[in-house]
């Protein structure tokens, strides 16, 4: 990417104080855009701006709430036309068995992850259709095609894969271009604090993986710009995946297990 490929455009990163979105306005700043974080956590959202420098602009936003969203995007529209929108907000799932699964937590990972994706698509999607276009990408995840143990995140994940389609499908005629990225197992706070707690062992996700290590942020950051980018101009309605290599080796486990599992 030239690091003048964003030079003078404005791009909205939800949930973009840590993690992916913290990756994606790295890249994006790099690139010369200016950034917004629209984040729930204050303090982390500030943070992230102050370190990432002066193009970056912090907002607390809950993406959840339609009009609390539309003010800040309002906001932001002030300065100019958007011309991207990144959407990384979602809390993380526990795995329960299904007869387990609490109705309060299933409909707060629904909504963090659905309605945190439906809603800003739908503000600045309709900005982006009045000034004249735009680029939107969302964020999916392997478990948007393979089925774990956190119900709600992958059926809001899911989702996700078939709204992307379905905005791609009704808004690239009028110059909105609208796709996703669902990465594999990546280093993010999602998954950190639980190896470092003991709660999880990073082992059998490595072996499930083709590429055999976990994903770096900066890696999903690269394929969310691009998509972002002109040179993706022909790319509509689609989800790409970028996971290591887990989707490709679902087969291999009844055969003795991914090429190059580690030996016990």
């Amino acid at each position: 990417m030239s690091k003048t490929e964003f030079e003078g455009r404005r791009i909205i990163i939800t949930g973009g104080a840590s993690g992916i979105g913290e990756a994606v306005a790295t890249v994006l700043a790099a690139g010369g855009s200016r950034v917004h974080l629209f984040d729930i956590n204050s303090q982390r959202v500030e943070a992230c701006a102050s370190r990432l420098g002066d193009g970056v602009v912090p907002h607390v936003c809950d993406v959840t709430r339609e009009e609390a969203c539309q003010a800040v995007f309002d906001e932001v529209r002030a300065e100019g036309p958007v011309d991207g929108l990144v959407c990384c907000a979602g809390m993380p799932d526990i795995p329960t068995p299904a007869e387990k699964v609490a109705l309060d937590k299933w409909n707060g990972v629904i909504e963090s992850h659905l309605n945190g994706t439906l809603i800003p698509c739908r503000i600045v999607g309709a900005a982006m259709l009045a000034d004249g276009g735009g680029a939107i990408v969302n964020i999916a995840s392997v478990l948007s095609f393979n089925a774990g143990p956190v119900l709600a995140y992958g059926a809001a994940k899911s989702a996700i894969v078939n709204l992307t389609s379905s905005l791609g499908t009704q808004w690239a005629s009028r110059g909105v271009r609208v796709n996703a990225v669902a990465p594999g197992w990546t280093d993010t706070p999602f998954l950190r604090p639980k190896e470092r707690d003991g709660r999880r062992d990073l082992k059998p996700i490595i072996d499930a993986t083709p590429l055999k290590r976990i994903l770096a942020p900066s890696e999903i950051a690269e394929v969310v710009a691009f998509l972002l980018s002109p040179r993706a101009s022909a790319i509509v309605g689609s989800t790409v995946v970028c996971d290591g290599g887990v989707i490709a080796a679902a087969g291999w486990p009844p055969y003795g297990g991914v090429p190059g599992q580690a030996e016990d």
